[in-house]
């Protein structure tokens, strides 16, 4: 037995891609088995202004995936590979709002933060160690534990740390996705910063 899943355009309520799923796939894993088959069929996946928000897209492969516009918002993508995927203009507000949030916590941190990123030192599978994910980062340049931080305590189930996972050591923002956008968020986050902080004309 099977079923049928769809993937929407979010706006248009156009289907983008169907087909059928064995019933023995968990729910959860349905959207992304149903990625696959779509990726394996057409390597140059469209996925323009799909609606993915919440969808367990972890370990999938999107290499090449037009994700321009897509509704990402929740989606796991731990794992996931984006390479060559072009992101621009997906929504990514839970992933991007919570890192804002982190970054509030850490703004002492934020040129290290940036460098790790910059540099390939970031590891979003692993708290510990040279190369570690956000909250870890965050520690190694505070030079305390993970547990010490104030305003943060490592919770991998929260949006900005998923995102993170689909970060590995050496991963710069020329090679990956997630590092781009996440160094360009945090470009937006110190400039919006400094425009809030600056002294008021007299």
């Amino acid at each position: 037995m099977t079923t049928k899943i769809e993937i929407k355009n979010r706006w248009s309520g156009a289907t983008l891609f169907e087909c059928d799923v064995p019933d023995d796939v968990p729910s959860g894993l349905a959207m992304r088995h149903a990625l696959e088959k779509a990726v394996a069929q057409r390597p140059k996946l469209n996925l323009r202004g799909a609606d993915l928000s919440g969808a367990d897209l972890s370990g999938a492969d999107l290499r090449d995936a037009d994700l321009s516009g897509a509704d990402l918002s929740g989606a796991d993508l731990r794992d996931a590979d984006l390479s060559g995927a072009d992101l621009s203009g997906a929504v990514l507000r839970d992933q991007k709002n919570d890192f804002w949030e982190i970054l509030l916590h850490a703004p002492r941190e934020i040129a290290g933060l940036r460098a790790a990123l910059v540099e390939g030192r970031v590891d979003g599978s692993t708290y510990s160690g040279p190369c570690a994910c956000l909250v870890g980062t965050i520690a190694i340049v505070r030079g305390v534990g993970t547990n010490d931080l104030e305003g943060i305590r490592p919770n991998s189930g929260r949006p900005a740390e998923r995102w993170f996972m689909g970060i590995s050591k050496d991963d710069t923002p020329e090679t990956n996705q997630i590092s781009k956008l996440t160094v360009e968020w945090l470009d937006e986050f110190v400039g919006l910063l400094a425009a809030a902080t600056a002294p008021v004309p007299a």
